[in-house]
């Protein structure tokens, strides 16, 4: 007997990317994989189920799907589709947010492999925008430079960015101090988005309106 082929059930995209942000509202996070009670901290004792899980059930059920989650859908695949220039401009772009590109442009999602994708999209978009923003804030930033070459300087700073580098085994971060100045160091801990520090540190470089730093110490 030929094997039957399994069909694979299929929902329309902004359905899903709807469920999806509703999920994330839901979750406040991505959520990978169901929490039990009591199994972690970030669950304040309360069950907690993951956000593909969720999108399962607001499809079957999308009356409880707000406007607020249609509208973030709409701008989620909007950011996407805006990448578009990033690769036309010769813009390093990940394979993660290649397949999310042509997920967002698809009429259906199909299967339980984009149904996964598609769930862990608007906790990405979040933090893109994020991080978007900071950079913007640091690429337009008023203030000029901080300090000369080789002054040792303090700063009160926002932080902006932070990226972990595994081939130097340091954080890079992007910060914007108190006077609009963007600075650039790398440090030995990951520093929270938004978080506002007091630091010093050595002026190694001045380009591209940005200083960098080195030996920098949170103060």
């Amino acid at each position: 007997m030929p094997k039957v082929k399994k069909v694979e059930a299929m929902y329309p995209t902004m359905l899903v990317l709807s469920a999806a942000c509703a999920a994330q509202r839901v979750n406040g996070m991505y959520v990978k994989v169901a929490y039990e009670i009591g199994n972690t901290e970030d669950t304040k004792g309360n069950p907690r189920k993951s956000n593909r899980q969720l999108v399962m059930e607001f499809i079957a059920d999308p009356s409880t799907i707000t406007k607020e989650d249609n509208d973030m859908a709409s701008s989620l695949k909007a950011w996407y589709q805006g990448k578009t220039f990033k690769i036309l401009g010769g813009g390093y772009m990940s394979e993660f947010d290649r397949n999310a590109m042509k997920l967002v442009e698809k009429e259906e999602i199909v299967g339980n492999y984009e149904i996964a994708v598609a769930s862990s999209l608007p906790a990405s978009y979040l933090k893109g925008v994020q991080r978007d923003l900071g950079e913007n804030r640091a690429k337009f930033a008023q203030g000029g430079y901080l300090g000369k070459v080789l002054d040792r300087v303090t700063a009160n700073i926002e932080v902006l960015k932070c990226v972990f580098s595994q081939k130097w085994n340091v954080y890079f971060v992007t910060a914007i101090t108190d006077k609009d100045q963007s600075i650039f160091f790398s440090y030995k801990q990951d520093l929270t988005y938004g978080s506002k520090l007091s630091i010093k540190g050595t002026v190694k470089r001045q380009d591209n309106n940005q200083t960098q730093l080195n030996r920098v110490q949170v103060i």
